[in-house]
């Protein structure tokens, strides 16, 4: 689930939109005149179109480009050839076949990084590789040897529970690589949390405390547009 923070972004972003687009009809920058009810739905258009890549609403996401290409139909001169209810009708089977596509959200793959020479490929491994594109998940990690995890996601949310967990040492690297989705990881009140991850539009959040005395969780790698949220169980 998108955070408060987002809706920040996007509303932001929507103010952006409009003043750009009010500029470049000053400046007259094409042969045509927007007009500031064209441009004021243009920018709710284009924040909903980005909302819908966030949530992964293939429906929002398409219907915002399809009242968008209605808007300017006349000015790019192709409403002759389209009448609304046809793009409207268009984007309805353009977001059915995408869904079905699309939105079946797969169990990931746990593998075992190979190169460390783990030979099983479970949830008991010593060396964990979570691959999740769309969709959400939520992983049970129950290794009492646990090295290192490494999570890719893409446009899916991810929920990893290591409160069943006990480390090989003294720390237990994570890697992410996620991208328009959130990582939650559940971690034993003992265990600390070192942060060295990159966000981009997205933020981390530690919630909770730890009591001291356990293996030292380190974050790694990057998250883009998506919050990573570390909370003691």
């Amino acid at each position: 689930m998108m955070k408060r923070s987002f809706s920040r972004i996007l509303l932001g972003i929507g103010f952006i939109a409009a003043a750009v687009l009010l500029v470049v009809d000053q400046l007259n920058l094409f042969d045509f005149k927007f007009g500031v009810m064209t441009i004021v739905f243009s920018a709710v258009f284009i924040v909903l179109f980005i909302k819908g890549l966030f949530d992964r609403s293939i429906y929002l996401s398409v219907f915002s480009l399809a009242f968008i290409a209605i808007l300017y139909a006349k000015k790019l001169h192709f409403a002759h050839m389209l009448s609304p209810m046809m793009i409207l009708f268009v984007a309805l089977l353009v977001s059915i076949g995408l869904s079905l596509l699309f939105t079946r959200s797969f169990k990931p793959k746990i593998v075992i990084d190979k190169e460390i020479g783990d030979s099983s490929s479970n949830e008991n491994a010593d060396n964990i590789v979570i691959d999740h594109r769309m969709g959400d998940t939520s992983r049970y990690v129950h290794s009492q040897h646990l090295k290192s995890i490494r999570i890719n996601a893409s446009m899916g949310d991810v929920s990893l529970y290591l409160d069943d967990t006990k480390a090989a040492g003294d720390t237990v690297n994570v890697n992410l690589s996620a991208s328009m989705g959130d990582i939650e990881l559940y971690i034993p009140l003992s265990w600390q949390v070192e942060n060295h991850l990159s966000t981009t539009l997205g933020e981390v959040t530690i919630k909770g405390e730890s009591n001291g005395g356990g293996p030292t969780l380190v974050l790694q790698g990057r998250a883009n547009m998506g919050d990573v949220t570390v909370n003691y169980v």
